[in-house]
């Protein structure tokens, strides 16, 4: 430790309170809702002896992700290369051992897991922060070389390609959408005066808008027959929801419609919704939004929406005065990945976008996506933490 800087211990009196009072104020609040979501269908759909079944595994693994994250904070960054490449290699190890075993489990979209202590453990949620980890350390230190190899910069791009290709190919086509968009933004995001790389970064958002149209309007160019013909494909036909209420992707959203349309401005009450009674399926993970506006209303669904927009617009401001180049391209991707998850999210619930079961940050029940929220979260802290630290330094 220099001379005058703070131990690891009381430099958490410099963590940025507001990120910390809504991360913490999100935790409780979305345990609370998980609660309220769950306690029917964990009894009538689920069978569990108790209606608060998922409540008491939410706290677990946010009480997991609290304890992990408190790690994670006295972590310097100056360590995330050698860890997110380290992290990396062994999430996607994990990740090819439970697609050649085949282990695909299905919940509404299916997911590449992992048994683990007699759980399921989602290495594809860790790995996205491990590469954006990677990333903006290698591109931390790639772009301030005066002399580059031309191709160097592919390196990165080679385990989230991988990545990405057995997500894809294991059936979870959600988790996969987000990955190829979170790593072409977080490429976007290198700053370079090279003229050839600038090229590279127009095709890449040349793709991701590509990708865009092709995600919104594949219903209008694939054969109807095709896409009726499988599950995923299926999820394409996402237009007129109550039209297909016997499908499944129809009968989600056109019930996620009817708790909307019942919430109104102000909501039915806490605990009355009426959808959460066996209509609504995944009503405390995917479709958790519109039983929330059932019963609060779509005012506070609409704070909600703001609340997660506060979140964002924090995290680019820690970005924005980060002077150390890999740190600010972290905290871009981890406010990138969060925003992914929110708008893929919601854009399927009401009906913008398809249907891929993707969670919502906080709010939808879930072990490996909360707790690689908090402790991308944690990241974040620990970069502002250092950002202030050299502050008072030069003071």
């Amino acid at each position: 430790m220099k001379k005058n800087e703070p131990g690891k211990l009381a430099s958490l009196k410099y963590m940025n309170k507001l990120i910390l009072f809504l991360t913490l104020f999100f935790c409780v609040a979305g345990a609370l809702l998980i609660l309220d979501a769950s306690s029917i269908s964990s009894v009538l759909v689920y069978g569990f002896d108790t209606p608060y079944y998922y409540f008491g595994k939410q706290m677990l693994f946010i009480g997991i992700g609290l304890v992990m994250s408190f790690f994670v904070l006295l972590v310097d960054t100056k360590w995330y290369k050698l860890f997110g490449f380290l992290l990396s290699v062994i999430s996607i190890a994990l990740l090819g051992i439970t697609f050649i075993k085949e282990k695909i489990f299905t919940s509404g979209v299916s997911e590449v897991t992992l048994s683990l202590f007699g759980g399921r453990f989602q290495p594809g949620e860790f790995l996205k922060v491990f590469l954006i980890m990677y990333m903006g350390a290698f591109y931390g230190i790639w772009a301030n070389k005066q002399k580059k190899n031309q191709w160097s910069f592919l390196i990165p791009l080679i385990p989230c390609a991988f990545s990405f290709l057995l997500i894809a190919l294991g059936g979870d086509l959600g988790s996969a959408a987000i990955m190829l968009a979170l790593y072409a933004l977080v490429f976007v995001c290198v700053p370079t005066k090279e003229k050839w790389f600038r090229r590279f970064k127009r095709i890449a958002i040349g793709g991701l808008i590509l990708s865009v149209f092709a995600l919104k309007f594949a219903y209008k160019i694939i054969p109807e027959s095709t896409l009726e013909s499988s599950y995923r494909l299926n999820r394409f036909i996402y237009t007129n929801p109550c039209d297909r209420y016997e499908e499944n992707s129809g009968y989600q959203v056109c019930n996620g419609y009817i708790a909307i349309d019942n919430g109104g401005l102000l909501g039915v009450g806490p605990g009355k919704s009426v959808q959460k009674y066996m209509y609504l399926p995944a009503s405390h993970t995917d479709f958790i939004f519109p039983i929330v506006v059932e019963e609060l209303g779509a005012i506070v669904g609409v704070v909600i929406i703001l609340a997660y927009m506060w979140l964002i617009a924090l995290i680019f401001k820690v970005a924005l005065k980060t002077k150390n180049l890999q740190n600010s391209i972290i905290c871009y991707g981890i406010a990138i990945y969060f925003m992914l998850h929110i708008f893929v999210n919601l854009g399927g619930v009401l009906g913008i976008i398809p249907l891929t079961g993707v969670p919502l940050p906080f709010l939808s029940y879930g072990g490996s996506f909360c707790i690689t929220v908090l402790c991308s979260f944690a990241i974040v802290q620990r970069i502002h933490i250092e950002n202030e630290i050299e502050r008072h330094k030069n003071a």
